[in-house]
């Protein structure tokens, strides 16, 4: 008879143990979803762009974080765009610490040691940041940079060039040439 009680209590205490391990969906996602969460992750990305089956460019990325409500794609550990002229010879480089894609925009923001180099022409720029303009296929900072060659260095402040970085305009520019 001494034994009944105890099942009882055993049993209040199990049943009490059940209702508290109990989740409600939405508080789950209250607590776990913020305004921050990425709806897709993609880790060691590498994507091809092409059009009529020629590719034109490739991103390779570490991580990339998409988040669909705001058109936005982030790479917060870096990333490359290879750019290709032609079938298999890549025209340029563009390499930064941390960017964005802004789908709306059709915009990519490169930040932190961004530098471009154009392998055709030779040239190489460094900057901290630098604006791709896609439907315009320009790029542009308004941010202090630097060009080297192997004939000359420009040190300035914007600049805006095509997105091979073969034709562009740069802004209070100082040039040492080469001789």
């Amino acid at each position: 008879m001494k034994c009944i009680p105890a099942i009882i209590m055993v049993g209040m205490f199990f049943c009490a143990s059940l209702a508290s391990c109990e989740n409600d969906l939405e508080q789950v996602q209250t607590i776990t979803v913020i305004d921050e969460t990425p709806d897709e992750v993609v880790n060691d990305m590498h994507t091809l762009y092409s059009d009529s089956g020629i590719v034109k460019f490739e991103i390779i990325a570490t991580r990339m974080e998409k988040f669909n409500d705001k058109n936005l794609t982030i790479f917060k550990d870096g990333f490359e765009v290879n750019f290709f002229k032609g079938k298999d010879v890549i025209e340029a480089h563009l390499e930064a610490e941390y960017g964005e894609m802004r789908m709306d925009e059709k915009l990519v923001v490169a930040r932190n040691n961004v530098i471009f180099t154009n392998y055709i022409e030779g040239q190489t720029l460094k900057t901290e940041e630098l604006f791709w303009l896609q439907n315009a296929k320009r790029i542009n900072t308004t941010k202090q940079f630097e060009v080297t060659s192997e004939d000359y260095k420009a040190i300035g402040v914007g600049l805006d060039a095509d997105e091979t970085f073969s034709d562009y305009k740069m802004h209070k520019v100082t040039v040492e040439y080469n001789l």
